[in-house]
């Protein structure tokens, strides 16, 4: 399921949640002129306005509220990291080992001048694999030239490298960091000898008597 449809999700779980607190605040707080005007749905209270009625109205309000509130839970909840991704290529299944290909993608990534950090989860889409990309960026980088080179740099790591399918170009989200901070080359220097002489010589073997 891809982003649009878990917000579509989110946002109506939300709005019945709303709806179900103005039908409990309807039962307890609206006159009587008030219910007149509401229609069917609030016709039961008019019948029903006695507080048996209103407790039983409110906990089948409260019981709708928590199944929208499990389902936003369920979709904003991250996807569980699969193990191991099917491929299905020239009549034959291929198994990738998920933890490795994603390392490798992320290693592949921040060798982009502008990409100071990479977040990679793959999966298992449209007989292909999918990606979905967190790149941390320098300050003054361009976004639509990151993304675009991000985009193909995957693609070519799965395709040319790796000879497997992409399934679609992957989805992106950018966030800004520091300035990208170059590995420094470590020297080990030797202190130096007392008395200010060269290095010291290997001891030499004493002749045997």
């Amino acid at each position: 399921m891809n982003q649009t449809n878990r917000s579509v999700i989110v946002i109506l779980a939300g709005l019945w949640i709303v709806l179900m607190a103005m039908v409990v605040f309807a039962a307890w707080a609206a006159d009587k002129e008030a219910v007149d005007r509401l229609g069917d749905v609030v016709q039961y209270l008019d019948d029903h306005r006695n507080n048996p009625g209103r407790l039983i109205l409110t906990l089948g309000a409260l019981a709708m509220m928590v199944l929208a509130l499990l389902v936003i839970l369920v979709e904003v909840a991250p996807e569980e990291e699969q193990q191991e991704l099917k491929v299905e290529q020239a009549g034959a299944t291929t198994i990738v080992p998920a933890e490795a290909l994603r390392l490798r993608l992320e290693e592949v990534l921040v060798t982009l001048p502008q990409v100071t950090a990479a977040k990679v989860r793959v999966f298992s889409r449209d007989k292909g694999i999918g990606t979905s990309l967190e790149l941390t960026i320098t300050p003054g980088a361009s976004v639509a030239t990151v993304t675009q080179e991000a985009s193909r740099l995957i693609a070519d790591t799965l395709r040319t490298d790796l000879g497997l399918p992409a399934a679609s170009p992957p989805s992106i989200r950018i966030v800004f960091g520091g300035p990208k901070v170059e590995p420094v080359a470590s020297s080990v220097v030797q202190p130096p000898l007392e008395g200010g002489g060269g290095p010291a010589e290997p001891p030499s073997e004493r002749p045997q008597p």
